[in-house]
């Protein structure tokens, strides 16, 4: 194995601990906080915490593809070049993360009356410290230090759930303390794993030499935001069209739940982006397209069973782990779940848009399903509350699926009917779950027969090919050189 090999298979196993380590954060999260806090406060701490994530993206820049592209060559070929790029890029998002603090200021109170004096500043305070702490984390990613680069995100909720259990009962400004000094942790770290990179000389104000960076890094930028955007700003929305804290925190709890069954199946899908470059830099067009296929058909049955386990199951799942008071964010959950099929289709569609290098596709995409999201919600929010919100997410997000795969369709070549099929299949067993009894453990019951034989019969019908299965063990260490003739041919 060469080099090159084990430092890949090093960086993909620390890839995935912190990837599970993300996962258990969020379910821990999920878990403790919004039942200690209670709906009303809950609601207005998700708040705070989603118009700080937003603000996080005013910094971005397209700062992980332009030091990721950009920084090895120089690195090898002008080191001096390279470490100015690093700290032209710190200095510019230390000037952003001070404007932030004046802007929110100014914004807190038109979004909810107490978004006013320290709650306001330190959204923006905290924002700030983690836009600072990127261009040293980019620097990581760059220099494929990659269980440093992946504890940005994977350890952050491990870390920020005893601080907010010990400062945020006493309230908002309390519980934004405690989020900013979690910021302060991870801005920390990120000086000092980086610390050899600063120099007086790469901190000089020279803008000019960073302009041609950021011009391409804008690109990147804007696709990023975009998809932000569609996904993050649905809890501001139900804020300021219904004023209901309560309705907020129903949103953002079914969004945290759908954003961890979301991010198991869009990991599986994009874990097979290396293999299907590998296809394409060959010239093998056709193994290429039906790996596309084999994803699409899987992904999306892998999906529509995710839905219909959650269908039959939510009503009583939910309450019985966030409490009785939540109860309405599992109907918000349910209805933003009809979503994930379509999402599937966006991670096979990313994925063959990297392969040809088509960023505008993706952002043509993105800005069409984030009007039909703003649209949707402005219409609905204020008489549905965050049901209504969750329709309109759940429409803005399959109109940016169709959109993205539609554009790509001549990469895959894949069989509409068979895809089309999988869904339809699903209504049967989705119907069913009204005459359920209304029984938790006969409701599991229900759920893992549906999902069973919703498969069984995707299969039976050739809706999905088993072939995918024998294409993904070929991958296996020790099956791969031995199949590779075998492999060539399919």
């Amino acid at each position: 194995m060469t080099i090159e090999a084990r430092n890949m298979g090093r960086n993909l196993s620390l890839i995935t601990i912190n990837k599970i380590i993300q996962l258990m954060g969020g379910a821990l999260w999920a878990v403790i906080v919004p039942r200690w806090m209670g709906p009303e406060h809950y609601g207005r701490f998700a708040l705070a915490m989603s118009i700080s994530l937003l603000l996080w993206w005013v910094g971005d820049l397209g700062g992980l593809e332009v030091f990721g592209r950009h920084i090895p060559p120089l690195q090898e070929k002008d080191p001096d070049a390279a470490r100015e790029l690093f700290g032209q890029a710190f200095i510019l998002r230390v000037i952003i993360a001070f404007l932030l603090v004046p802007v929110m200021l100014a914004v807190g109170p038109m979004i909810a009356p107490w978004l006013k004096g320290w709650p306001s500043a330190l959204i923006a305070m905290s924002a700030g410290l983690h836009i600072i702490s990127w261009s040293s984390f980019h620097l990581l990613y760059a220099r494929k230090e990659m269980g440093k680069w992946a504890t940005e995100l994977s350890w952050r909720l491990m870390t920020q759930l005893p601080l907010v259990l010990l400062a945020g009962k006493w309230s908002l400004t309390a519980q934004m303390a405690a989020y900013t000094a979690n910021e302060v942790i991870y801005l920390s770290l990120a000086l000092w794993w980086t610390r050899d990179w600063f120099s007086w000389r790469a901190l000089q104000p020279n803008f000019a030499f960073l302009k041609p960076y950021l011009r391409m890094g804008l690109g990147f930028w804007a696709t990023n935001v975009g998809l932000i955007l569609l996904f993050r700003t649905g809890t501001l929305m139900v804020q300021v069209l219904t004023g209901q804290s309560a309705q907020v925190s129903f949103y953002d709890l079914a969004l945290t739940v759908f954003f961890l069954i979301y991010t198991i199946i869009d990991q599986l899908t994009r874990s097979f982006l290396p293999t299907v470059t590998e296809f394409h830099e060959g010239g093998q067009q056709e193994r290429m397209s039906r790996w596309l296929q084999a994803l699409t058909q899987w992904g999306a049955a892998l999906a529509i069973i995710a839905v219909i386990a959650v269908q039959y199951t939510a009503d009583w799942i939910l309450p019985f782990i966030l409490g009785g008071d939540y109860v309405e964010a599992a109907t918000v959950l349910r209805v933003m779940l009809f979503s994930l099929p379509a999402l599937v289709l966006v991670g096979v569609g990313a994925v063959a848009a990297a392969v040809h290098q088509s960023p505008r596709v993706k952002l043509f995409a993105i800005a069409i399903g984030a009007l039909v999201f703003w649209g949707g919600a402005a219409f609905i929010t204020p008489r549905y509350g965050a049901v209504g919100a969750a329709w309109a997410l759940t429409a803005g997000l399959n109109v940016y699926a169709l959109l993205l795969f539609s554009q790509v369709r001549h990469a895959l070549q894949f069989p509409w009917r068979k895809l089309i099929g999988l869904f339809l299949l699903a209504i049967p067993f989705l119907l069913i779950r009204s005459y359920v009894i209304p029984n938790f453990l006969i409701a599991l019951a229900a759920s893992a027969a549906a999902g069973g034989g919703y498969l069984g019969a995707a299969v039976a019908l050739r809706l999905a090919s088993l072939d995918f299965l024998q294409m993904a063990l070929q991958l296996l260490p020790g099956r791969s050189r031995s199949d590779q003739g075998e492999g060539n041919s399919m």
